[in-house]
């Protein structure tokens, strides 16, 4: 069942990742918030990932308020932005080689954050057609990271991810969704202090309205309904 399958514990995440980056294993993780069971609900080459391709980790208050209400999971709640920026952190210290895919900044802005760290070696825009992909790919192969990080949003990212699973010998396949944007500081996030308390969702709305209104006013009704639903049929089954 899904919800028993989401990892709800951040150190085993890091003990995976840093165990896993000595190999060649081609992990594939990504996280999964309310946003991400809507689409799991209603998306089937997603969820068809999620279920037999991903690593996944629950991510935000929604996951967490429901995982202890209706599946009885109780677990100390952490959010995927900070997580990735530890999983950043330990790629660069252990040498991996990485690429960055996603968002849509100065290819020379990333260099000067990274400091000319010879073990970043590419980055492409996010923002691309189906016919580019081709030579995206290409490109990634030729330079042989042992990291992908692909912040493209749901589910494109994760669709990216696996078809590169199929195409280069890398030890991880990072999903992070728009930690880019927060990573590089291109937007900011609501103080320290008021994370994980279910009320960034809040801030980002007033951030990117036109992008977010949607996701939150109406998903967050709508996971509430589906998950209901979804707890439903597999009590049915079981």
């Amino acid at each position: 069942m899904l919800f028993e399958r989401l990892i709800t514990d951040k150190s085993r995440i890091l003990d995976l990742i840093a165990s896993n980056l000595s190999k060649k294993s081609g992990l594939l993780l990504t996280y999964f918030n309310q946003h991400c069971f809507n689409l799991y609900v209603t998306n089937m080459e997603y969820k068809s990932l999620i279920d037999n391709k991903f690593i996944v980790y629950a991510d935000g208050f929604g996951i967490n308020l429901i995982s202890k209400i209706l599946f009885k999971k109780k677990y100390k709640q952490f959010n995927a932005t900070d997580l990735n920026e530890e999983l950043i952190k330990i790629i660069i210290d252990k040498k991996n080689k990485f690429f960055i895919l996603g968002g849509d900044f100065n290819p020379d802005d990333l260099k000067s954050h990274f400091k000319l760290n010879e073990n970043f070696v590419g980055y492409h825009p996010g923002y691309f057609s189906d016919l580019e992909i081709g030579k995206i790919f290409e490109k990634i192969c030729i330079l042989k990271p042992d990291v992908v990080v692909i912040g493209m949003g749901v589910p494109k990212q994760e669709i990216i991810a696996a078809k590169l699973y199929e195409l280069i010998d890398a030890s991880l396949f990072l999903c992070v969704g728009n930690f880019l944007e927060f990573y590089f500081g291109t937007i900011r996030r609501i103080p320290i202090r008021f994370r994980n308390k279910g009320i960034e969702w809040i801030y980002r709305i007033f951030q990117e309205p036109k992008r977010l209104w949607k996701r939150y006013f109406i998903g967050i009704p709508l996971f509430i309904f589906r998950v209901i639903k979804y707890k439903f049929l597999i009590s049915k089954i079981s």
